[in-house]
């Protein structure tokens, strides 16, 4: 072909092409200011919404929940005004979404949704702490996040969920007056209790720099009712986990959900468990962001620069591994307070709920398996732990390894072997950190317990801190 016909061929090809899709090209988009407007029960007062859009000039609302009838759209003023319904017969929803659309020239389209509801309120702003209980199904829940748990002050400009354990767990997180408020809604609709699961959100200034997180533990259990707790040593314990979903081991679902979460010692921030009750390959959990992508942590080895306090503030998802030149600990330069504190007081990084701190050992002095629980057919991956007639399930929980943060069913005392996580058929270990430090100041003290041994606990074990491992908290009395 003529090179000069062929260039003409290629310009003609392009250019219908380019009129072709011209129209397709044309695209409009449209969101809402804020993700949704909850109501309080008998609250009555419009809230309005304003929206932005591009290349889009008419709108409309295309649904709305039933009974809500009062939800009015400006177009010229970008605005949606919703007023809650005053009661609601059967068949009316209390929560629903308001869906907006629009359409522009060109064929251009967008919708945008609100997700408006009476819903219940709790305000949990009052409190101070690095972990929050929510265990309220469909509520909407307000935490201050202008403040640390020390009560200094953050120069908070947006939030955002870090990690979270299942999808749409932490739902229209935003920043309201000083606050993040959420919404946690129910496992399914109807009597279904609250969706369960753990997350971390945070608080970021101007710049998106992270400033702090919080723990987010949805869950319907209650430590302040006394059939939640057991009271060993004088110490009033929860009878869970931090973090845990369940406390029992009747079910494989049982044993995974009992787990709980994992702490490096002195991190205020959790990790997930294991994938699978028996550990599998040493693989964690999935999590997901706040887009519900699943997300992958990659561990990183300590030196100078991430062996640090901040380094762990701004990378709550990073698990810091322990080398030899940091003694196996996380933090490069050794500080043997960040979980202890004087008296029953917490420290600044504890990371257990308002009115609980992590256990001393002290709280698991004397503590010894029940023989019943001892027997093959019944430890189903953990033990009863008693004293003077008062006992609680201890699962064998296991560890995220120092070496490279996978989780490990087994403890061994020297670094072999790395390639299997889960080399017989039962965790034969419980590992549970305490909030002390070893006397030897590179190294903290662990609750100890191996399967067969009908002798007491070890409640001061030593461990490297760069070890993830379960929590107890007490009561801080």
């Amino acid at each position: 072909m003529n090179s000069k016909r062929f260039a003409g061929w290629c310009w003609a090809l392009a250019a219908a092409l380019f009129i072709s899709c011209g129209d397709d090209d044309v695209t409009g988009s449209l969101s809402f200011d804020s993700p949704a407007v909850f109501f309080a029960k008998g609250e009555t007062a419009p809230v309005t919404v304003h929206f932005t859009a591009s290349n889009l000039n008419t709108f409309s609302i295309s649904s709305k929940p039933t009974g809500w009838d009062d939800v009015v759209l400006d177009a010229a003023s970008q605005t949606v005004r919703v007023t809650p319904p005053t009661s609601f017969d059967n068949g009316e929803a209390k929560t629903g979404s308001v869906v907006l659309s629009g359409t522009g020239g060109g064929g251009a389209t967008g919708s945008a949704t609100l997700f408006v509801g009476v819903v219940e309120q709790t305000d949990l702003s009052a409190q101070r702490a690095n972990s929050y209980i929510v265990n309220q199904k469909e509520t909407n829940y307000l935490i201050d996040v202008e403040h640390r748990s020390d009560n200094a002050s953050l120069a908070t400009a947006s939030v955002g969920v870090i990690w979270q354990s299942c999808t749409n767990l932490i739902q229209y997180l935003t920043l309201a007056n000083g606050k993040a408020s959420f919404y946690v809604g129910a496992e399914t609709e109807g009597e279904d209790p609250i969706k369960s699961g753990n997350a971390v959100i945070g608080a970021y200034d101007a710049a998106g720099t992270l400033l702090w997180s919080w723990h987010i533990w949805a869950t319907d259990y209650d430590p302040s009712q006394t059939a939640a707790q057991r009271t060993f040593n004088g110490y009033t314990m929860m009878d869970r986990n931090l973090g845990a979903l369940a406390s029992g081991n009747d079910t494989t679902d049982d044993m995974l959900a009992s787990y709980g979460l994992y702490y490096q010692w002195g991190r205020k921030d959790p990790f997930v468990g294991p994938s699978t009750y028996r550990f599998t390959s040493g693989t964690a959990a999935t999590i997901y962001s706040g887009y519900n992508s699943s997300m992958t942590v990659t561990p990183v080895a300590s030196n100078a620069s991430n062996g640090t306090q901040d380094y762990a503030r701004l990378n709550p998802q990073i698990f810091i591994t322990g080398v030899s030149d940091s003694a196996y600990d996380w933090l490069w330069n050794h500080d043997a307070t960040l979980w202890t504190a004087p008296g029953t007081a917490k420290s600044l990084n504890d990371p257990c709920p308002e009115g609980w701190r992590v256990a001393p050992a002290a709280a698991f002095e004397g503590l010894t398996p029940t023989a019943e629980s001892l027997e093959w057919a019944n430890t189903k991956y953990g033990v009863m732990l008693e004293k003077e007639g008062v006992s609680s399930l201890f699962m064998g929980a296991g560890q995220r390894t120092y070496r490279d943060g996978k989780l490990q069913n087994l403890y061994f005392s020297d670094a072999q072997p790395l390639s299997t996580r889960a080399d017989e058929a039962q965790p034969w270990v419980g590992l549970y950190w305490t909030s002390e430090a070893a006397a030897n100041g590179n190294l903290s003290t662990a609750l100890y317990f191996h399967y067969g041994d009908a002798g007491a606990v070890e409640s001061s074990y030593a461990m490297r801190r760069a070890n993830g491992l379960p929590v107890r908290c007490v009561k801080a009395e």
